[in-house]
């Protein structure tokens, strides 16, 4: 008998042999989460009170042009579906820097920190109405602030301090 005709039976019951022992130490195991109590874990509802994300933690967030993202990277606490609008092309004059809740989950009241290049931040406040953008400019919309040449990170947070999403720009 040829060797052949032997491995293949075998290749085809050890599989199959694998299955059978997962599905009887499946059978054997406690009933899991409920529809609903699954629910609740990823998708808690809009009026928790999410943290307030710690000040030091936003102040380390730098905007990497190259990569298009923050780092280090932090998640966002603030219940929502949050996207972030910044230009892309250096900047001479002004950039728009824009926020919504693709969920539109009501107004939410917000602050956009900017760091400059030198580490120096300065910050506005907006309000993001239902799945409407909020757009602040930079440096009009900011008191004492000023273009300058180099990678500037934009902070989002809710009035509270619960960490929204980061961004940036590149001022020319």
């Amino acid at each position: 008998m040829s060797q052949q005709l032997i491995s293949s039976p075998l290749r085809l019951l050890l599989p199959a042999a694998a299955a059978a022992c997962l599905a009887l130490t499946a059978c054997g195991s406690e009933t899991g989460p409920s529809l609903e109590e699954l629910e609740q874990q990823i998708a808690p509802s809009a009026d928790a009170a999410a943290p307030v994300t710690d000040p030091s933690a936003l102040a380390e967030l730098r905007f990497d042009a190259d990569a298009l993202a923050c780092d280090p990277r932090i998640t966002g606490n603030a219940p929502g579906a949050w996207e972030t609008a910044a230009p892309r092309n250096g900047v001479s004059k002004s950039a728009p820097l824009k926020l919504r809740d693709t969920e539109g989950s009501g107004e939410v009241s917000v602050t956009a920190t900017v760091t400059a290049p030198d580490d120096s931040t300065v910050e506005t406040q907006a309000k993001v109405s239902g799945s409407d953008w909020a757009e602040v400019d930079f440096p009009d919309d900011f008191p004492d602030a000023s273009l300058s040449s180099g990678v500037h990170t934009v902070v989002w947070t809710t009035d509270k301090g619960v960490y929204i999403a980061c961004d940036g720009f590149k001022g020319d």
